[in-house]
């Protein structure tokens, strides 16, 4: 089984219910890490990675300094301000971090000084982790645009790593674009996680959409509550609005931040706060196992 936890915006605490699941979950558990732009689920879980592998994403190119008669074709034809002349005038090169790919400047170069290659855009791993869970997880490197592949490659290591018996938990990027898709693709059941703000409850909605879109089961879990009692209603009137069992409320509590800050995850806190989070993870195990019988 698939499981996707999900929000429509960053900050939400949703890598942080992932990992409270994950630890009530165990080792039965792979964690797929699909926010691949700006991916922390490795600090959450306590990763230690013991495989790793480059991601290649399509052609990149590089100037050969010998072949280059530095007529300066290529940085003219290039709209992104990619190529730049080498100090001293007698070559160009190609700024990885700028270049879009497009291969305008191979068609301007005359004297066949740009070379094509395959490009690493990222690297994908696997680690343990401190909760006995496995995670498959990956770094997309700056400025490549890829993402929505390298999440497809990340789900399907971790479906081979979980094997048919097993739980595959995705910790979705925030939003609702094509790294999102890629996420939800394939899962059982979406945990969409609201925060009870104004701006979690809008990209909440939109993500709901998205997800209906695609005909996925959902599961709401509203998060940070007790902070505006109009806010918090706000909220759950958006789960009712769009039929989605409540698994739980889980509110604003220092002691939640703290637990994370000492390498726990929420399920290790004490009080109101963490119990509200283990009855929610266990409404959340209810109601997933439901959808696994239909």
């Amino acid at each position: 089984m698939t499981i996707a936890v999900a929000s429509g915006k960053g900050g939400a605490g949703k890598t942080s219910l992932t990992s409270a699941i994950a630890a009530a979950f165990g080792e039965s558990c792979v964690v797929a890490d699909c926010d691949v732009d700006a991916a922390n689920g490795a600090i959450a879980l306590g990763a230690l990675p013991w495989e790793s592998e480059p991601y290649f994403a399509g052609p990149g190119f590089s100037i050969e300094i010998a072949a280059c008669i530095a007529c300066g074709a290529c940085a003219e034809a290039c709209r992104f301000g990619a190529i730049r002349q080498r100090p001293g005038g007698n070559s160009y090169a190609i700024v990885p971090e700028l270049c879009e790919r497009c291969g305008a400047c191979v068609d301007r170069c005359t004297a066949g000084a740009i070379v094509t290659s395959e490009k690493e855009a990222g690297r994908l791993f696997v680690s343990d982790t401190r909760l006995g869970a496995r995670l498959a997880h990956a770094e997309l490197l700056p400025g490549e645009d890829t993402s929505g592949k390298l999440v497809r490659k990340v789900r399907e290591r971790a479906d081979r790593l979980a094997g048919h018996e097993g739980i595959v938990l995705v910790d979705a990027p925030p939003g609702i674009g094509c790294p999102v898709i890629a996420s939800l693709t394939g899962t059982e059941c979406v945990v969409i996680l609201v925060e009870a703000s104004v701006s979690g409850i809008r990209d909440a909605k939109r993500l709901i959409e998205l997800a209906a879109s695609m005909g996925r089961k959902m599961v709401a879990v509203i998060n940070k509550t007790g902070l505006d009692t109009a806010m918090d209603e706000e909220a759950r009137a958006a789960v009712r609005e769009a039929g989605l069992p409540l698994a739980g409320e889980i509110p604003f509590d220092p002691s939640l931040r703290s637990a994370e800050e000492r390498g726990m995850t929420w399920l290790n806190v004490e009080g109101a706060a963490g119990d509200c989070v283990r009855a929610a993870i266990a409404a959340l195990r209810s109601l997933v196992d439901s959808y696994g019988r239909r």
